[in-house]
């Protein structure tokens, strides 16, 4: 049994969830399960809010730490925040500005619930895989909730031209495309998976080499390429595979187990 080895790091979407069962997988479940019997760290980083992962979710991970909105919080084992980092409220105006003048449909992640200010039909189509609870979502047709609470992080989903529609905040934010590039998630170049993830480390004294981490998209790549032993989901998209240290089946195929007895992790 391979003893370097005392975290894993999972990304959810698409890597811990199967959007084709939309479900974790059982070969996943029981490696979770693995794990923990080897007293080996769980940590689940990503770009979901913690309203967006679900208490039935949150039970089923029983993760040790978590790294959410991309970075933006970092909570708990009992999902209690430890860390957050908003957008200003200048960022925050500025961005809706955009998606007015645009009309972009925006959703503003909080801790406990989603704060959708246009879209609502639209906004919730884009999680509709992902089942969270149904008090997850607020809606604001004010578009003014920012403030009174700044946010963790936004979501946005337009039209074919949505890339270009936000050009001009390529350099002041980080802007990831889902695989529909209509719809993309925007943070901090300052605050992603990877920096919340060397705060975690370094409050448990551990170090990236003796950590293994599983990723399938553009916001996981910084993780990936900086842990011990980045992998990318056989489902993934091409810069986490390039960023990464090998490749393992898709989630479908129960990637995430094999890699894990391969690696003589369980």
């Amino acid at each position: 049994m391979n003893s370097s080895v005392r975290a894993v790091i999972f990304d959810v979407d698409g890597t811990l969830y199967d959007y084709r069962t939309h479900s974790v997988p059982l070969s996943a479940q029981e490696a979770l399960g693995r794990l923990r019997e080897r007293g080996l760290r769980i940590i689940v980083a990503s770009g979901r809010s913690y309203a967006l992962l679900g208490e039935s979710l949150v039970q089923l991970l029983q993760a040790d730490h978590y790294v959410l909105s991309n970075g933006h919080e970092l909570l708990d084992q009992g999902g209690r925040p430890v860390y957050q980092e908003r957008f200003t409220l200048e960022e925050t105006e500025g961005l809706l500005g955009t998606a007015r003048r645009h009309g972009v449909n925006v959703m503003l992640k909080y801790h406990g619930f989603c704060c959708v200010y246009a879209g609502w039909d639209e906004m919730r189509s884009v999680f509709r895989m992902m089942d969270p609870d149904q008090g997850s979502y607020r809606f604001c047709p004010e578009w003014n909730y920012h403030s009174q609470e700044l946010p963790l992080g936004f979501t946005l989903k337009g039209g074919p031209n949505l890339r270009q529609q936000l050009a001009d905040w390529e350099t002041a934010l980080r802007i990831e495309y889902f695989t529909d590039p209509s719809e993309c998630d925007v943070f901090h170049h300052s605050a992603n998976k990877w920096t919340g993830l060397e705060r975690i480390l370094s409050q448990e004294g551990l170090q990236p080499e003796q950590c293994i981490a599983f990723g399938d998209s553009g916001n996981d790549v910084d993780m990936l390429r900086s842990v011990g032993c980045g992998i990318a989901m056989g489902n993934g998209s091409p810069a986490a595979k390039a960023a990464a240290a090998q490749v393992c089946r898709p989630s479908w195929e129960d990637g995430i187990y094999h890699a894990l007895r391969e690696l003589a992790v369980i």
